[in-house]
């Protein structure tokens, strides 16, 4: 007969829809309460478990005797672990990190290397809570109050409904030990000052806290999952080319357009805060230019917000290249091949498959380069009485920092060819044409 806690335990299982049976599931065994009776209880339902301990080189001895519990445990049910040692103390050093964060990125970075379908970790419902709180108390939107996701990619957490109370109820049912970890006990850290001050305060407020909390949490959790799923339609709704369309994200109601431009800050690798939210947002409705990060820039050309840095601008050192024809040739951080097709008068075709990209290379005065463009640069258009600034064409058709990459190409006589605007009316298709000209990235 299954348990309550292994009942529950599969019961949420189904609900997040977060493991089936025949997966291989690697539980994060640290020997405390939780990861024990986590394995214990996917073990009871009859998955395929295996166990991986991670024993961060911090507490010495008692460090040791965790490691050891856990192989001991696993030997026990006849489970495989996998044992890691990460110096964490050395990784804080070198990196500007707190230990408790820097042993949080070892440890997963570790679990993800074991071959396993799903990784398994501990958290439970007052973990839950107290990361609510935490978030509240140092600020948050909803996607925060919702606390810790049931399951974030290829990572599941099956005791994310369980009370540590129940765990404990558990696992002395069962007649099963578990090591404490001793930091765990000391108020330095802002968790354990919620689990031993904080919580204990509302408990007496209200003595069926985590029954309660557990279904407000169910609520936010699905509304916040509602408003995430409507924002990620807006923002691919509001992606124009390389940039984002500034009246497709004002006209979003507030909610929607704040995850919108935390998006956009994502997409560019730009770190989410409210000043940034803000600035984004005022670039959006005013227009201008604006530092985002060191070295990266926001801008508005006309409806569109771009966003770019130092390592996107084109490399400034080749302003011109001689073109041969069946080869690729690497500009301005592109790779653009050049093609000679063959055609036999019927130029119709070739004209609405090469739009803007083509030319006849018989037409061509001397040698054909491809270059940056220059001040003076002239281009008459096909089907045009007048002569177009070039300048101009690349403004109207590029933002600033993708102009000097345009593919602009120049004969003996001058500009025959600018990207997205079209060729000199001197090289154009005609009835005649025989050999073409085209250009696409590579």
């Amino acid at each position: 007969m299954k348990s309550e806690l292994a009942a529950k335990v599969e019961r949420t299982i189904r609900k997040f829809h977060m493991a089936v049976k025949g997966e291989r599931l690697l539980v994060g065994l640290s020997g405390g309460a939780d990861s024990a009776a986590l394995l214990l209880c996917l073990n009871e339902l009859g998955y395929d478990v295996s166990a991986c301990h991670v024993n961060h080189c911090i507490r010495g001895e008692e460090a040791d005797r965790d490691q050891h519990f856990c192989e001991r445990l696993c030997e026990g049910l006849g489970i495989g672990i996998t044992v890691r040692r990460v110096d964490v103390p050395a990784y804080c050093r070198a990196n500007p990190v707190s230990e408790e964060e820097g042993a949080r990125l070892l440890r997963y970075n570790a679990l993800q290397e074991i071959s396993a379908d799903k990784i398994c970790t501990a958290h439970n419902l007052d973990d839950c809570l107290e990361t609510t709180l935490f978030n509240l108390a140092r600020g948050s939107g909803l996607k925060g109050i919702a606390s810790i996701p049931p399951v974030r990619g290829n990572i599941i957490r099956p005791l994310i409904e369980c009370s540590r109370e129940e765990i404990e109820a558990y696992l002395a049912e069962r007649g099963q030990n578990f090591v404490t970890d001793s930091t765990n006990l000391l108020d330095e850290y802002s968790r354990n000052k919620l689990r031993h001050k904080v919580v204990p305060v509302l408990k007496e407020i209200n003595p069926v806290l985590m029954e309660t909390f557990a279904k407000t949490l169910g609520y936010i959790r699905q509304d916040s999952a509602y408003m995430e799923k409507l924002a990620d339609k807006a923002f691919e709704d509001c992606i124009i080319g390389d940039g984002f369309s500034r009246t497709a994200v004002r006209k979003l109601d507030y909610p929607i357009r704040r995850r919108v431009i935390m998006r956009i800050l994502a997409k560019n690798e730009i770190e989410i805060s409210q000043d940034k939210i803000e600035l984004i947002e005022q670039l959006i409705i005013e227009g201008g230019k604006a530092s985002v990060k060191a070295n990266s820039f926001a801008y508005t050309k006309s409806d569109v917000l771009y966003i770019y840095s130092e390592k996107d601008m084109p490399d400034q050192s080749a302003d011109e290249i001689g073109i041969v024809p069946d080869t690729v040739i690497d500009w301005q951080n592109r790779r653009v091949c050049f093609k000679i097709i063959e055609i036999d008068g019927k130029f119709e075709n070739v004209n609405k498959k090469f739009a803007n990209s083509c030319l006849d290379y018989d037409k061509i005065k001397g040698v054909i380069v491809l270059r940056k463009r220059r001040a003076g640069d002239k281009l008459r258009l096909v089907g045009r009485d007048f002569n177009s600034d070039v300048r101009v064409l690349m403004k109207q058709n590029f933002p600033a920092h993708k102009r000097d990459s345009a593919v602009i190409l120049a004969d003996d006589d001058g500009v025959v060819l600018a990207e997205g605007s079209g060729a000199a009316d001197r090289v154009k298709i005609d009835s005649n044409t025989r050999h073409v000209l085209v250009f696409e990235d590579s």
